[in-house]
């Protein structure tokens, strides 16, 4: 069950996936059900729907969520059929939450009580409704300021970093690291940890949102089996 990949081969992530402020420029009830858009383009409840009927199309899709203040919402509105298919999709680890929390709160000014609390909610949701499967194991801060060490995961991605260090890793090649805690906590407390180039936009020429402008991918059977390529 989850379907983490194969241990013997190098594993490569391309991961599709939305970034959903529960409250920024408007509402959580204008972001989930696409009011005021006037404000900012944004519809979370439409965003799941085409998800799962994106991933229920073609078993080698994937996709990554976080926000569970949404999840929650939309999950109490659907059948009981399509959450046994949704349930499905998490233990086939084609469907994955990560962080976990009700939102991908922000690190630089919020009390720890409250970091806890939130990702304390979420997780209690994911695991009465999708069991260990559920369970996140990667943190995916791409768009606070600040970010924690100690929550329990695997690994953690992030986006926002000061300036000057982002230059200098991204010239040194070490924008992937192992995040080592206070000397007391001992090796059990590092953590791998990633700088995400691009914050929480795609590589150039690779969007595929629909409201991107990029020209679609084109790939000639010739250019794939070249030479250069093998």
């Amino acid at each position: 069950a989850c379907n983490l990949g194969e241990s013997n081969k190098l594993n490569v992530h391309i991961v599709p996936h939305t970034h959903d402020d529960v409250g920024w420029l408007k509402t959580v009830d204008q972001y989930y059900y696409g009011a005021r858009n006037d404000i900012q383009h944004a519809a979370v409840q439409y965003i799941l729907d085409s998800v799962i009927q994106s991933l229920l199309e073609n078993s080698d899709r994937r996709f990554i969520y976080v926000e569970i203040a949404f999840f929650w919402r939309w999950w109490t509105q659907q059948t009981e059929e399509l959450q046994n298919t949704v349930r499905q999709l998490v233990n086939e680890g084609r469907l994955e939450f990560i962080s976990g929390g009700w939102s991908m709160n922000d690190e630089g000014v919020t009390h720890y009580n409250s970091i806890i609390d939130q990702h304390s909610l979420g997780a209690e949701f994911l695991r009465n409704q999708f069991g260990e499967c559920g369970r996140p194991k990667l943190g995916w801060q791409i768009d606070p300021f600040g970010h924690s060490r100690q929550m329990g995961f695997d690994g953690l991605f992030f986006g926002r970093v000061d300036p000057q260090d982002y230059a200098e890793r991204y010239r040194t090649k070490t924008m992937e690291m192992i995040w080592k805690g206070s000397a007391n906590l001992g090796e059990e407390s590092w953590l791998f940890t990633g700088v995400i180039p691009r914050t929480y936009t795609p590589p150039d020429s690779f969007c595929f949102d629909m409201l991107c402008q990029d020209e679609p991918i084109k790939v000639s059977l010739y250019s794939l089996f070249s030479s250069d390529n093998i």
